[in-house]
């Protein structure tokens, strides 16, 4: 389990890249606002070997993830892996949903919890890794 999670933050620090984050106390450029940025990790196979379709995905998305966060995210695919103490490698599909959150983002991460939990309660999965950081964000408009 300890491998699977430094799988996820490995995973995380790829895609660090896709924000800009503000340092505490910065303030964010002009045409920007201060938001907390989300990132989601869903392994999509068990350890018995079974896997979420992705018929099975779409409608989750759908049904779990979209209603919490109607503003928009992105979702990527995605491939995991790790060493199992047995030394044998795992790898398993990934779903990765990136998302943007008010400043208010402790009662916004409320949502995040949410769809943590009905994924794995849903699916029988490993816990969803999580990250977040703050950022400034805004849409380019001329």
């Amino acid at each position: 389990m300890i491998a699977r999670v430094c799988l996820w933050m490995f995973l995380g620090s790829l895609l660090a890249g896709t924000a800009t984050v503000a340092n505490a106390g910065e303030e964010c450029p002009r045409g920007l606002e201060p938001v907390t940025e989300f990132r989601l990790f869903f392994g999509l196979a068990d350890s018995a070997g079974n896997t979420v379709t992705e018929d099975e995905w779409r409608a989750f998305l759908a049904d779990t993830i979209t209603p919490r966060f109607p503003a928009g995210l992105t979702v990527l695919d995605a491939g995991g892996q790790w060493l199992e103490p047995s030394g044998r490698l795992q790898r398993e599909p990934v779903k990765v949903v990136i998302g943007v959150l008010s400043t208010k983002a402790a009662e916004d991460m409320k949502l995040v919890d949410e769809i943590s939990a009905a994924f794995q309660a849903r699916f029988a999965q490993d816990p969803v890794f999580r990250m977040s950081g703050s950022g400034c964000a805004g849409v380019f408009r001329q």
